[in-house]
């Protein structure tokens, strides 16, 4: 699959691509000639803190694999987030189960019948 090294610079062009990780802050310092006061923007990096967890989540997230169940924000806050998904690849026979659980029964039963009998 990929190494940590690999997954750490994949992470650090998808944070610096979404502006991530940027902490902007204000400096106020006088000015010389006016005898006032100027401002300057200035854009302090901190590297993010991206574990082996947080690694597979996102890399999860962009690849399809997992998607959001559910987000619950309680009364203190707190944000939960439900992800669902499966490593397992669909094969031919779960696809088409899939589509038939959909049917109902008697469309389903004289399908089978119309194959069996037909």
């Amino acid at each position: 699959m990929f190494s940590s090294g690999e997954l750490n610079n994949l992470l650090e062009q998808i944070v610096s691509q979404f502006g991530q990780g940027m902490d902007n802050s204000t400096k106020i310092t006088p000015a010389k000639s006016t005898g006032g006061y100027k401002c300057k923007q200035t854009n302090k990096r901190k590297a993010p803190v991206i574990t082996p967890q947080k690694a597979l989540v996102i890399l999860g997230l962009l690849a399809g694999v997992l998607e959001v169940q559910s987000v619950l924000i309680d009364r203190d806050q707190i944000v939960d987030i439900l992800l669902e998904g499966s490593l397992k690849r669909k094969t031919r026979l779960d696809k088409m189960l899939d589509e038939i659980g959909d049917m109902p029964f008697d469309e389903v039963l004289e399908a089978i019948m119309g194959r069996v009998f037909g």
